[in-house]
């Protein structure tokens, strides 16, 4: 029970000690995937002594470490994307190689070089970013080893170094099923080492336990939507040729994740273009995503405006009325669309049946006619827009809106009144749009990303390969909206100046307990 589960302090009564035990042993359960009885039974002891990482599991306590099945991120991150790593020590035994140790680290990498922007590369000498040693029992850092089994292994995040120790005392293996396999371990390892914690889902390398020699080793979908939350996809990995376009390429934007914008060509479609105003942008599970507006609705490419579009709603999206108020979708793949009092579901273009519902049936406690609603990658909370105000609704806790703290503020984001709609985009960014504009925002820090060109910019010439427009602001000026103080926060990357913004919304990144499907609305 020393992976982070327990903390704090404890009544020294018998009561009190035996309710804090129980309520540290649930919240092991529920992290494990196990019913949360609060008893030592047999299967919770074989996984509590189960070879696992080092590295605590919690990060909070209580109701904090009962949170939806996600990946979750540190708060720190390396400041540069080309990464220097040594072996400086070796194992005591002769039985696997240096080679073979080498090539084993070498493939660890890669499998986060293929994701992301990262690059790595190997030295025989300091300095370098991230320093490995094999090691046994108490090595100097404070968390000694104990011996074969148990702890493995363990890293530090960006913010302490990112140093990795391997406990020496392990039977190291390559390729086979006996003793404890080198590659899933170090690639485990390494996801700390670039600033990720451990994931609650149980086939991800993130998970906390040892499961044995994974033949054909491969990061899970969590995994790599965790690690390019950091540092962003590979954008070497295709470089398709833009089609011609009087429309500049688009620039990276500097000390960001070096990915693109969405949008970097093609034609735009003439009446998106003439007004870029929106009534909600959404995607669906099958990975589609769409624009829709008063009559009718478009579907996007990485680039522009799909050939064939507009169309009308009511060809396409069976009993879905015409200007809709807003439109997102929930982690079991059902997509949610809302006017007025009312709310319809919907799994990809296919609708459900008895719907429309009464809003207040499914969303207690949100008003009608919406202006967005979104799921937001900073917590998977469910978010709703309204005028100058924002909800947030949480499907695992009772009530799903916490009296007396909802409405809040929408300056507390930074984020103009009246907000048309929001998505979050393949890079991990989530998106505002009002009015033929748009705002990247940056989940991690909390505030509207710094970009040149300046945010807030033209969705039309961005989003939809529409010609490119006189700027309608001064690009070397901050942005001023009339009525509107838009803070804009640099990509600074370690973990210190994270609380500045995140003190005023600590509940928007609570993260609370449950599994409860949205489906039951």
């Amino acid at each position: 029970m020393k992976y982070g589960y327990l903390q704090g302090n404890v009544n020294s009564s018998t009561d009190g000690l035996n309710k804090y035990m129980k309520s540290a042993v649930q919240d092991f359960q529920t992290f494990a995937g196990l019913e949360p009885t609060g008893v030592l039974d047999p299967v919770t002891v074989e996984l509590m002594e189960t070879p696992r990482c080092g590295v605590k599991d919690i990060i909070g306590h209580g109701a904090t470490a009962r949170r939806r099945k996600r990946y979750v991120l540190q708060g720190s991150k390396w400041r540069v994307n080309d990464l220097t790593y040594r072996i400086s020590q070796y194992p005591s035994t002769n039985r696997l190689s240096k080679q073979e140790i080498d090539l084993q680290f070498k493939q660890a990498f890669q499998l986060w070089e293929d994701v992301t922007s990262l690059r790595f590369q190997l030295r025989d000498s300091d300095p370098v970013h991230i320093d490995i040693k094999f090691v046994k029992g108490e090595h100097g850092d404070g968390d000694p080893f104990d011996g074969p089994g148990g702890t493995l292994a363990h890293a530090y995040f960006p913010q302490y170094g990112g140093d990795m120790h391997v406990d020496d005392t392990e039977y190291w293996t390559i390729d086979s099923f006996k003793g404890t396999n080198l590659l899933q371990t170090v690639v485990h390892e390494l996801g700390h080492s670039l600033g990720l914690s451990h994931s609650d889902v149980r086939d991800s390398i993130m998970a906390p336990f040892y499961t044995g020699w994974t033949p054909n080793l491969k990061l899970s979908k969590d995994d790599i939507q965790a690690i390019q939350a950091l540092y962003g996809p590979n954008v070497n990995e295709a470089k398709p040729t833009p089609p011609p376009t009087t429309k500049p390429p688009v620039p990276i934007q500097p000390g960001g994740s070096g990915q693109p914008e969405p949008g970097s060509g093609g034609s735009g479609d003439t009446s998106l273009c003439e007004d870029a105003s929106i009534d909600t942008i959404f995607k669906t599970k099958d990975g589609s995503s769409y624009v829709f507006k008063g009559q009718n609705y478009w579907k996007l490419t990485d680039t522009s405006v799909a050939d064939g579009y507009p169309r009308l709603i009511s060809q396409d999206w069976a009993g879905l009325p015409d200007n809709l108020d807003a439109a997102f979708t929930w982690d079991s793949g059902a997509t949610y669309f809302f006017k007025g009092g009312e709310y319809w579901k919907f799994e990809n273009m296919v609708p459900s049946s008895n719907y429309p519902k009464p809003l207040s049936k499914g969303f207690p406690d949100i008003p009608s006619d919406i202006d967005a609603a979104f799921v937001w990658g900073g917590n998977g909370k469910i978010y709703f827009f309204k005028d100058n105000n924002y909800w947030k609704f949480d499907p695992d806790r009772t009530p799903h809106v916490q009296s007396g703290k909802y409405p809040r503020s929408l300056s507390l984001w930074g984020l103009p009144s009246n907000v048309e709609g929001s998505i979050q985009w393949d890079n991990g960014k989530t998106y505002f749009f009002k009015k033929g504009q748009y705002w990247r925002f940056n989940d991690l820090r909390f505030g509207i990303d710094r970009g040149n060109p300046p945010f807030p910019r033209n969705t039309g010439e961005w989003w939809f390969g529409c010609p490119k427009v006189r700027p309608l602001i001064d690009e070397n000026a901050g942005v001023n909206l009339p009525g509107v103080n838009l803070p804009v926060v640099q990509a600074v990357e370690d973990g210190g100046d994270v609380a500045v913004r995140i003190d005023l919304l600590n509940e928007e990144y609570s993260n609370t307990a449950g599994d409860e499907d949205l489906d039951a609305f």
